[in-house]
């Protein structure tokens, strides 16, 4: 099949999701590794799997739900520079999991570039920021055509992405070239990771709001349009949070804390303009929503449920003392679970169901939903208080106390995966069948055409 005559909303959903299954892989082998307490012989396949897991999330998924969502919203069809750019970009992550990285996803300078934290197939570990770079470059090529095409609070991620991965290309090469023997103040190299890093965070966050904006009309358009400047500007100036341990100047970390909590203000006042009219909306009850009203509203219910824990982290008296811990995995995964991935499944829903009726396939898809949702959420919570009793992250081996804690978390996730994982496949499975019938219908047209021809 030509690239031409191939859907590119369809290409990256399924990329989208194809990305986030195999994030789960490398979590689920996590909790396996974590479970067990480690071995001093798979340490190695432990990192890796955790540099996939963050990778496969913070790049891969993330990029390209981001630009799938757009593309929904937007009504960009088929472009071959699209589905280039989808090849492409899968070929350069594929060279850089081929490396065996094991520095996790944010790549701490200079560990990164030692040959002790690869263990793939290449003699030149290098070659594997290669493929970042080559992955950096398909996509900046994407942000920019959309930022184009794009309009309204749907430019906002794209713009966000296309100011960004310049950041992440730029780091790469610093890699490639530190590998072969050059040298870079690590403070600067480090900084330049998190401009791409932290913004990275919020490119799905943006796409799924500009969704439910499309999806429920906002309790005031002014506030849509105050907020998006500093939505798109705040997320480069909060890099020296992620940055607790390193000796950066009191006046930048203060601007940086400073502006997180600038961001969550504007954010909460985007969740007060979302949330208001499903709250005062009346004469409707549960069994009156579509699909897509259900999914909306549980995903707004999903960036209540996270972003709570989540208000008092950015603060000095806080921040210090859980940063190295289970709190901040919880934290952050939990916007990930319940705002993120449920809003990307709602707006994958959206776009089958604008191709075929789900009928008795939506409610599998809403009970996939809320099991996903209360054990996602659950699991979080879990993490945050063993963060707060001292559950150090990153690590193999811990307290025998902490090991209640850790099999509750795999049995939730197992829970969590089960349910999303119907979602998502009953929705597949209505997918390919709307596939086959409009192919099917395709067909019977053209042997019609030809028969008419013929007479």
């Amino acid at each position: 099949m030509r690239l031409n005559k191939i859907d590119s909303k369809t290409l990256y959903f399924l990329g989208g999701i194809a990305w986030l299954a195999i994030t789960g892989i490398g979590a689920m082998n996590l909790r396996t590794f974590l479970l067990n307490e480690g071995s001093q012989s798979f340490d190695e396949i432990y990192y890796f799997m955790l540099t996939l897991h963050g990778d496969s999330g913070m790049i891969a998924f993330v990029e390209f739900s981001t630009i799938a969502v757009i593309l929904y919203l937007t009504k960009i069809e088929k472009r071959t520079l699209l589905n280039i750019a989808f090849l492409v970009s899968n070929v350069g992550l594929l060279i850089f999991f081929l490396g065996g990285p094991i520095t996790g996803w944010y790549m701490l300078y200079p560990l990164s570039v030692q040959s002790i934290s690869f263990i793939g197939v290449y003699h030149d570990y290098w070659i594997s920021y290669v493929g970042l770079l080559i992955e950096s470059f398909s996509m900046e090529t994407c942000s920019i055509y959309l930022l184009l095409k794009s309009k309204g609070f749907s430019r906002l991620p794209v713009a966000l992405m296309a100011f960004s991965i310049p950041f992440l290309a730029v780091v790469s090469l610093v890699y490639i070239l530190a590998s072969n023997g050059f040298s870079f103040p690590p403070l600067i190299v480090d900084a330049l990771f998190w401009e791409y890093g932290s913004p990275a965070t919020y490119f799905l966050t943006y796409s799924v709001i500009a969704f439910l904006y499309s999806s429920i009309r906002p309790y005031s358009e002014r506030w849509k349009k105050w907020t998006t400047v500093p939505l798109a500007v705040l997320p480069f100036a909060i890099f020296a949070n992620h940055m607790q341990t390193w000796p950066i100047q009191v006046w930048i970390r203060e601007m940086s804390d400073f502006s997180t909590m600038l961001l969550t203000g504007f954010l909460g006042i985007t969740f007060l303009n979302l949330i208001i009219p499903v709250v005062t909306e009346r004469g409707r009850s549960i069994n009156d929503f579509s699909i897509n009203d259900f999914l909306s509203r549980i995903t707004l219910l999903g960036l209540a449920l996270s972003s709570a824990p989540s208000v008092v982290l950015p603060f000095n008296f806080f921040d210090p003392e859980v940063h190295n811990t289970y709190f901040v995995v919880g934290s952050f995964h939990s916007i990930v679970w319940d705002f993120l991935v449920t809003g990307f499944l709602a707006c994958f829903a959206s776009f089958v169901r604008d191709r075929i009726e789900l009928g008795k396939a939506g409610s599998l898809v809403k009970v996939g939903a809320l099991t996903w949702l209360g054990s996602s959420t659950l699991l979080s919570y879990v993490m945050m208080t063993a963060g707060l009793y001292g559950l150090i992250r990153r690590e193999v081996y811990f307290p025998s106390n902490f090991i209640p804690y850790m099999e509750l978390m795999s049995w939730l996730a197992f829970i969590a995966i089960s349910g999303i994982s119907l979602s998502f496949a009953v929705l597949l499975i209505k997918l390919a069948s709307s596939s086959k019938i409009k192919f099917t219908s395709t067909k019977r047209i053209e042997n019609l055409l030809l028969v008419l021809k013929r007479k």
